[in-house]
């Protein structure tokens, strides 16, 4: 597809300063594009993206929304919608926020055909109701909607009209994760594990710490099981889940990591503590390809996976018992040969490609 498609300049408009799989993506695809010959500038902040000396330019706006921010960033829509003027002009313009896309999409798309990607399955509550309305407006202007599972699409589908969306599973770069020779694994359990966690048997999690990804759950299982539990990731979560973790030497906080791959080689298996807006989640592909069994609840999003990524999904903590963990050794590898054939990195930035080429033709 790249051979077939002429340079594009993807401008790609996110502010966001905890990294995320949202983030992960941005990155993925800016280094995509740029590895297949396209332009691509970011305007605002993600985490990841100057590390990988990718083009980046400052727009003045204001942080995420979140619950904490909706109020004064809906304030804040006239003058920001103002400030696109200082976007330069381009083949796409790429966002992924709601901030960006509510308030930005209009005044982009009367330049450039908008591209969104979303994430997971909408919110519910008053924050979502609040946002579905201004929602709606801005999608008559989008050209197409990257879905990332199927109850994506089905979610938004009677906001937006079935038209504007493709589904794009999430991908991930099968040969940064995957499983290395024994003599490897059994080195960086050495380097990057605490000492006492050396001959225990050790689960792992990446995630955001945010309380909808409710950690609470996967530490439970963690210490019910007799198992050590590394927990690595940042967030505004990570206060009152280090004070729950405090009592027991079993749980170890890493804070935000690059050396991620090499953090899963070093444990035995993943929990996976979903959120419920989750789509498809990276972090599930990321630790299958590295052979780690994995562990999940039932009726969390991106559960589903699971028994195709090979591992074990219970309903409570409880039910991870010491035996049941002990038998997650027999599941290792069980999910490499899915994530390789079904969500490898190649197929993933074909499927971008022809989405940008459509919305250009």
């Amino acid at each position: 597809m790249s051979n077939a498609l002429s340079t594009l300049t993807v401008t790609v408009v996110s502010v966001s300063d905890t990294a995320g799989g949202a983030e992960a993506h941005t990155v993925a695809l800016g280094q995509g594009m740029r590895q297949r010959g396209h332009d691509v500038v970011l305007y605002g902040r993600c985490p990841g993206w100057n590390e990988h000396a990718l083009d980046r330019r400052e727009i003045a706006l204001g942080p995420k929304w979140s619950r904490r921010t909706m109020a004064s960033g809906l304030l804040r829509v006239p003058v920001e919608r103002r400030r696109t003027r200082e976007i330069a002009d381009s083949s796409i313009y790429y966002l992924q926020f709601k901030r960006e896309q509510i308030a930005l999409t209009a005044p982009l798309s009367r330049r450039a055909p908008v591209v969104w990607t979303e994430h997971g399955r909408w919110m519910g509550g008053p924050v979502g109701r609040l946002l579905l309305a201004g929602y709606a407006r801005a999608a008559e202007h989008v050209s197409r909607v990257v879905c990332v599972s199927e109850a994506v699409a089905d979610d938004l589908e009677p906001v937006i009209g079935r038209d504007k969306l493709v589904v794009v599973p999430n991908a991930i770069d099968t040969s940064r994760f995957a499983a290395p020779p024994a003599a490897t694994r059994a080195a960086l359990r050495e380097r990057l594990l605490p000492s006492r966690f050396h001959d225990r048997r050790v689960a792992i999690l990446t995630a955001r710490l945010h309380g909808a990804k409710r950690h609470d759950r996967a530490i439970a299982a963690a210490l019910a099981s007799g198992s050590a539990l590394v927990v690595v990731g940042d967030g505004p979560d990570r206060e009152r889940l280090e004070r729950l973790g405090a009592g027991s030497a079993d749980v170890h906080f890493t804070g935000h990591r690059e050396d991620v791959p090499d953090l899963l080689a070093a444990a035995d298996f993943y929990i996976y503590c979903g959120a419920e807006t989750d789509g498809t989640p990276t972090c599930v592909l990321e630790a299958a390809a590295g052979g780690l069994p994995i562990v999940a609840f039932h009726r969390d999003p991106g559960s589903e996976l699971v028994p195709r990524c090979g591992g074990l999904v219970i309903g409570d903590p409880a039910e991870l018992t010491a035996e049941r963990a002990a038998a997650l050794e027999d599941m290792k590898g069980g999910g490499v040969a899915y994530v390789e054939q079904r969500h490898g990195r190649e197929s993933w930035l074909d499927a971008y490609e022809h989405i940008f080429g459509e919305c250009l033709g």
